[in-house]
């Protein structure tokens, strides 16, 4: 049970954690709200937006962006690295004028803006890095609300996704357990059966409560 969950976890997360940076990056370039929107190339930093401020003489923000699943894909103790690590890349960038700002956008999880703190102080890791989730990260990049762009990417998979080929004997404990969960939410009709993924997306997007 442990090697089916482990596998098909590493599996999910490789393929959305690239089509969520595609989709971010391009959708940037398209808004029309940023001066530029380039590929940084570097494990640490998926790509840099430069948009205007709103005083007038002041230089460009430059917003560097690394785009994680969800907040718990970094461990407590791995955050202080991650952090000074996209920094690293913001203070080197040889390129840059003006300001920076350094953000970790999530994907996959409701909510809007914090900045990650040391436990024992209280203080922050640092006040040039923000946690953006997803209401607020897709809405500022894409100018859609996190639901919409959901629904996009999962029309999308509907229309060019092939068979899954993840040739795994699911544990008969792990198919009682998920059908217990989709009846829980409501994911199932009066026959059991899965029949619209459309319904997915209001539970990943918190708006289906069990």
């Amino acid at each position: 049970m442990e090697q089916f969950r482990n596998r098909t976890l590493q599996k999910g997360r490789m393929n959305s954690g690239w089509r969520y940076q595609y989709v971010a990056k391009e959708s940037a370039m398209q808004s029309s709200r940023f001066i530029s929107v380039s590929d940084i190339g570097a494990a640490e930093a998926d790509f840099n937006a430069r948009i205007r401020q709103s005083e007038p003489g002041k230089d460009p923000l430059n917003i560097y962006v690394s785009i994680k699943n969800r907040s718990n894909t970094l461990g407590g103790q791995d955050w202080p690295k991650a952090i000074k690590a996209l920094e690293d890349v913001a203070k080197s960038d040889k390129n840059r004028e003006g300001p920076y700002l350094c953000v970790f956008g999530i994907a996959m999880q409701g909510g809007l803006r914090n900045i990650k703190n040391e436990q024992k102080t209280k203080r922050p890791y640092s006040v040039n890095t923000e946690v953006w989730l997803s209401n607020f990260f897709w809405h500022f990049f894409t100018n859609y609300d996190y639901d919409d762009v959901m629904k996009i990417v999962l029309e999308a998979l509907i229309e060019t996704t092939k068979p899954d080929e993840l040739h795994l004997v699911v544990p008969n404990a792990v198919l009682d357990a998920f059908g217990d969960e989709c009846k829980q939410h409501n994911l199932v009709d009066e026959q059991g059966r899965f029949n619209d993924a459309h319904i997915l997306i209001d539970l990943f997007c918190g708006k289906n409560k069990p």
